[in-house]
């Protein structure tokens, strides 16, 4: 039986919480997020004198976030909404565990509303834009090969990076053109379909370069870099700026912009929003439409398109034109 923890010692607290979400099978970025969010949580509390998570009340709960609120990043900026969430998720993940193990009387997070932002990804490229990434990895070196197996499964696919990183050969299935996304957000899996060009970009990938990176059979990783090992999610995020930039491209994509991108592209080109959001694998509809960039052009043309007097003016102005075209 796992000892309870002292509630007056923080890190030893942090050492059994980070082991309980590893037990249930929490992401290692949610048990990263917690090693790191909540010793700043944890320094608040001392300055107000708290030394017993059971004296946590609401008002230093809501005290903290006003603080995140009003902090600025060494950039100067505020804290994003996002960010916000992270990290206040987690004293909400902390204190709901400390209550269902029976170690506190009331959860002083449970009227805490997190922060929410309904505004668009800040960069969604064009699809030309796309094209040009694509096409200037160097399809003839290994790593050339690797660097265009990833490009086209996150924008062909719509993967999350971390999702891109923790992908095992065994998760994928060309012959039936799938993926089995392991452990997505939420701790959910999903099967994605992976065709076209992305599947053959992968194919070739797995023939012609993972072979000369391999350097222990045993291992499972999908992409590997130089050394033989899983290729991280920050060397993806490093390498697709450098391809960024070698394209010549004026705005900074993300791995995470080509999974915008992916969305918004096949929405603009008439894909059923419910497909995208099992294809993204969100829980809510509302949440693809985040993911989603529909530009003042394309809603004109929708309504043009499909608006019943919209449709009988046009289709008025298109004889009155021909007729004066036949003078």
């Amino acid at each position: 039986m796992r000892r309870k923890p002292d509630l007056c010692r923080f890190e030893g607290v942090l050492r059994t919480y980070i082991a309980h979400l590893r037990m249930r099978g929490y992401s290692p970025s949610v048990q990263k997020q917690a090693r790191l969010f909540l010793p700043r949580f944890f320094a608040h509390l001392k300055e107000a004198h708290v030394h017993d998570l059971r004296a946590v009340q609401e008002e230093h709960v809501f005290a903290y976030a006003r603080e995140l609120a009003t902090t600025r990043t060494l950039k100067g900026t505020p804290y994003s909404f996002a960010s916000q969430t992270s990290y206040l998720m987690q004293i909400k993940r902390l204190f709901k565990y400390l209550e269902e193990a029976g170690l506190i009387l009331s959860n002083p997070t449970r009227d805490l509303v997190l922060p929410t932002w309904s505004k668009l990804p800040r960069v969604v490229p064009s699809e030309a834009q796309v094209r040009r990434l694509l096409s200037v990895a160097n399809s003839d070196t290994v790593l050339g090969k690797r660097d265009r197996a990833v490009l086209e499964l996150l924008y062909g696919s719509g993967v999350r990076v971390g999702e891109c990183e923790r992908l095992d050969v065994q998760d994928l299935d060309l012959g039936q053109g799938t993926l089995f996304v392991r452990n997505g957000k939420g701790r959910k899996d999903r099967v994605v379909p992976v065709a076209g060009r992305a599947a053959l970009a992968v194919e070739i990938y797995l023939e012609q370069a993972r072979p000369d990176l391999l350097k222990d059979p045993r291992e499972q990783a999908v992409f590997l870099n130089t050394r033989g090992q899983r290729l991280s999610r920050k060397s993806i995020q490093a390498f697709v700026r450098q391809q960024v930039q070698a394209a010549g491209i004026p705005v900074q994509i993300t791995p995470h912009g080509l999974r915008h991108g992916c969305a918004t592209h096949m929405l603009q080109r008439g894909a059923d929003v419910r497909h995208v959001q099992k294809l993204l694998g969100h829980s809510q509809l509302q949440t693809t439409a985040l993911y989603t960039k529909v530009v003042p052009a394309d809603l004109a043309k929708a309504v043009a398109r499909a608006h019943p007097r919209e449709r009988t003016y046009n289709r008025r102005r298109s004889k009155a034109s021909c007729r004066k075209g036949g003078r």
